[in-house]
């Protein structure tokens, strides 16, 4: 499918790529999402090599400060800015942002409400309390009710809680923008009383919120969000971002957010992390068994993971030599279908193809094959045997085998799309994963090596020169793309690496009713398949949930651990999707992509990933490469399609766009250049306007 390399010569940013081996991720460029702990911990790793608390600050509110007047400002006396600012270090970066607002439009132009008692003041927020102090920005207070009701100190220290209350209202009812600088990452628990009712009077003024760090009262690690919590506009988080803007309540609650650096140490986030520290530093999962279960406090251990980008996909995609013929694109069997259920083999089918795969077929009962056939005449169909009602006979298995075994080069299955539960599914399915009585049966002509790390069997020999449908030889060696990164993948212009046998167990994508069938014979068993062959599970929460044995609902309290114990339990690499959708390996490597649309809430979407990923597999990449990229087209594809918020997206309309998003990733999404121009600001998800789409053909919308 890659027609362009993100990256000159077509490597990936961490380095050369070399057949045979894989390339670590460089920790340094991109985002990170963070738990609670792993950015305390950072603060503390930053403070230990000499960044003082007080620059990062200073770094965080200057920054924010700029961002806010790109988003919103300019500002005046007239429609000022007003910060509610707590205690602690959010509220030191709330007086910070004040001051430089002040700075760049007057005085007048901002007002701070300081929810504390300045004589409680510790630390840097002290000392930004005092430069606010001598800046001529008006400031108030509060001082403790006196027992005698809401009196005003007559030393003028401040006002009393309801007092303070009435003057927040009446500002933030005059103000263009509310900066929320209450609480931060580090706030923990309910919202106090008195901190509530500042949060709803800030809301009730009906002005766009401009949260620091996180809005107040929102669990920086679940999303759990009260009822009090602000609906910001905007939020502007520091350093990474965190797991509670991402899950739960998190999106709706946070608006567009940005990411600033405010001079972190560039090292692997979360690294060095005291293990027992709210659970963060432990392995969520170990060979073992797992650690962190269904019963674990939602939120405790959530690992680092890195947050997908333009950049990091199109290095990944395969740049196809000017001589490249359909073998060297691979072979993608979709193996799916029964009754009333074809369509979801097609769309497999149609996202396969589109995704750039050389050959596709489908694989479904015989008595469907006319059905498939009519969809796409680019699609070739095989016709496997069927029971007298058209559903899976177990006799397909075998009869499979024998047809991929008669084709020459990369052949990938997608196992799942519309395949039923009947028995005879099930009988194919524990053959095609190896647990089955025939699965160590290879297919005539074609053995495979129990030895191979592919389980892709004999090398096939080339074809005549010139022939450009006769495929390459195959590797004689490779690795299960699981060490050090996702970014291995053969070379393209490597004219021995252009296609690969196919043994009884080719690179497998397992998909709806494969992984409910898998289920049924137990994830672990996954792990034990022949060969540990290239395998890619797909599944939506209510599918993970079977899979773990787990409640969908804790599987969405705890995505990040649900994704990591799918891939260690299986040793293969697990897309848990939903909105977030998480990639992980077997040794941990956990990705997010923040792209998507809530249009592609649809039936046919998962289908459609399903045959991208094997157009991935089928082209070279390694399993967790071919993932990644998969997911991060298909998210972009239905942002693409949708004509706007809230408008259902078909699948065939996001396939239809699978070209332009596959375009825009090579030409590059400003994901983390200087968001709005401001240096040191980055989107945690850019808008598709960000580079200007118009310019350059590629538009949201049919």
């Amino acid at each position: 499918m890659g027609r362009r390399p993100g990256d000159p010569g077509g490597r990936p940013r961490g380095g050369k790529a070399v057949r045979g081996e894989t390339a670590p991720i460089d920790p340094a460029p991109g985002l990170w999402v963070l738990s609670a702990a792993a950015v305390r911990h950072g603060d503390r790793l930053a403070a230990a090599q000499g960044l003082e608390g007080l620059v990062m600050m200073e770094t965080a509110g200057r920054t924010a400060a700029a961002l806010l007047w790109k988003l919103a400002g300019p500002f005046s006396p007239r429609q000022p800015v007003v910060v509610l600012a707590g205690g602690g270090n959010n509220g030191g970066d709330g007086m910070v942002l004040a001051r430089w607002i002040g700075r760049w439009a007057g005085p007048a132009a901002t007002e701070v409400f300081l929810l504390a008692s300045p004589g409680r003041l510790r630390g840097e927020a002290a000392v930004q309390w005092s430069l606010l102090a001598r800046s001529g920005i008006p400031a108030t207070a509060l001082e403790d009710e006196p027992a005698g009701g809401d009196q005003s100190d007559p030393a003028g220290a401040g006002p009393g809680p309801d007092t303070f209350l009435q003057r927040l209202t009446r500002a933030a009812a005059r103000a263009r923008v509310v900066v929320d600088a209450l609480l931060g990452v580090g706030a923990r628990g309910s919202l106090r009383p008195l901190a509530a009712r500042a949060l709803e009077a800030v809301s009730g003024a009906g002005v766009p919120v401009f949260a620091l760090d996180l809005p107040s009262g929102l669990d920086a690690d679940t999303g759990e969000a009260g009822s009090a919590v602000p609906r910001a506009r905007w939020t502007a988080t520091f350093a990474a971002a965190k797991w509670g803007l991402l899950l739960g309540d998190g999106p709706e609650r946070a608006g567009q957010v940005f990411v600033v650096d405010i001079g972190w140490p560039r090292v692997p986030p979360g690294e060095g992390i005291p293990s027992g520290e709210d659970g963060a530093g432990s392995t969520p999962t170990s060979e073992a068994g797992p650690v962190s279960g269904p019963a674990s406090r939602a939120g405790a251990g959530f690992p680092a993971a890195r947050v997908l980008d333009a950049a990091q996909v199109a290095a990944l995609l395969p740049r196809r030599p000017w001589a490249a013929h359909k073998g060297w694109a691979g072979h993608v069997v979709v193996v799916g279908g029964r009754p009333g259920q074809v369509g979801a083999a097609v769309l497999a089918g149609m996202g396969a193809l589109q995704a750039g795969a050389g050959t596709v077929t489908l694989a479904l009962p015989a008595p469907l094959r006319p059905e498939a056939a009519a969809h796409l005449p680019e699609v070739m169909t095989w016709g496997l045997p069927a029971t007298p009602e058209g559903e899976w006979d177990a006799q397909a298995a075998a009869a499979l085998t024998v047809r991929e075994g008669e084709r020459r080069g990369r052949v990938v299955r997608v196992v799942g799309p519309g395949l039923g539960q009947s028995p005879g599914a099930a009988a194919c399915l524990a053959t095609w994963i190896g647990v089955g009585g025939a699965s160590s049966v290879p297919a005539p002509g074609n053995p495979g090596i129990p030895g191979d790390p592919r389980g892709r069997g004999e090398p096939v020999p080339r074809g005549p020169a010139g022939d450009r449908d006769a495929p390459a030889t195959s590797p004689t060696s490779s690795t299960s793309g699981y060490r050090g990164g996702p970014v291995a993948r053969r070379d393209p212009a490597d004219p021995g690496d252009q296609a690969a046998a196919t043994g009884a167990f080719p690179p497998t994508v397992l998909d709806a009713d494969g992984l409910n069938l898998a289920a049924a014979l137990g994830l672990d068993r996954l792990r034990q398949r022949p060969g540990a062959f290239p395998l890619v599970l797909t599944p939506h929460p209510g599918e993970a949930a079977r899979l773990l044995g787990w409640t969908t609902a804790q599987v969405q309290a705890r995505r990040p651990l649900a994704a990591l114990e799918l891939a260690r339990r299986a040793g293969a690499v697990a897309v848990l999707k939903g909105a977030g959708t998480l990639v992980a390996s077997p040794d941990g490597q956990l990705f997010i992509c923040t792209r998507g649309h809530p249009g592609m809430a649809s039936a046919g979407m998962g289908d459609t990933l399903a045959g991208i990923t094997g157009a991935m597999l089928a082209q070279g990449l390694e399993p967790l490469a071919a993932a990644l990229a998969a997911v991060y087209l298909h998210a972009l594809a239905g942002e693409l399609a949708a004509d706007r918020a809230g408008v259902p997206v078909r699948a065939t309309r996001l396939i239809d766009r699978l070209p332009a998003a596959l375009d825009l990733t090579c030409l590059g999404l400003p994901e983390t250049a200087d968001a709005l121009g401001v240096p040191g600001a980055m989107w945690l998800r850019a808008p598709l306007s960000a580079r200007g789409v118009a310019s350059t053909g590629v538009e949201p919308g049919p």
